[in-house]
């Protein structure tokens, strides 16, 4: 007797996915502008989820609204959920790469013409806005050098504080509403 198998092509046999939206309204982003080639970071970023494939449609397409246009993004799978090697961005297509060599609070783009490639601290999706907004100040503070994982980490050491400015500036959110999607 012969078997016969019947495979169905969808979008996670083929390793793409289209992205989902993510609910609850802005992406929460801050970018050092202009950019600055003697930090660690450009910039912090906190998802909601650790569904990759729901968060980062939403970062793509806000940072395209910015003039950014990441081809490729590069994370530590060890933060995130299972992932899909593409992602349907609109009318193109994103390469997804896990290394796990990488941070894992960093996420990596690459691929924009006019920009060497965006380093994101990634602030973990449980974080309090108070230490969000913490994290996304260290992260975009021109004097920063640290990795994004041991800047986290000294967040949280007792009597640590942010480097950057002290004061919230006239559009900073209430502590527990997190930062500003900028």
């Amino acid at each position: 007797m012969t078997t016969i198998r019947v495979t169905r092509h969808s979008s996670a046999a083929t390793g793409d996915a289209p992205a989902r939206p993510v609910p609850d309204g802005d992406v929460r982003l801050a970018l050092m502008e202009p950019a600055s080639a003697r930090t660690t970071l450009d910039g912090a970023w906190w998802p909601r989820t650790t569904d990759l494939n729901a968060e980062l449609a939403p970062l793509l397409e806000e940072l395209g609204r910015r003039g950014i246009r990441a081809t490729r993004v590069a994370f530590n799978p060890d933060s995130w959920a299972a992932a899909p090697r593409r992602l349907q961005v609109g009318d193109r297509t994103v390469r997804l790469g896990w290394f796990r060599h990488l941070d894992r609070q960093l996420l990596n783009l690459t691929g924009d013409l006019g920009r060497r490639r965006l380093d994101l601290l990634v602030v973990p999706p449980d974080t309090s806005g108070a230490d969000a907004r913490r994290a996304f100040d260290a992260a975009t503070d021109r004097g920063n050098v640290a990795e994004p994982t041991a800047l986290l980490s000294a967040l949280d050491a007792p009597g640590t504080d942010a480097p950057g400015p002290t004061a919230p500036g006239p559009d900073a959110p209430e502590p527990d509403a997190g930062p500003p999607a900028r």
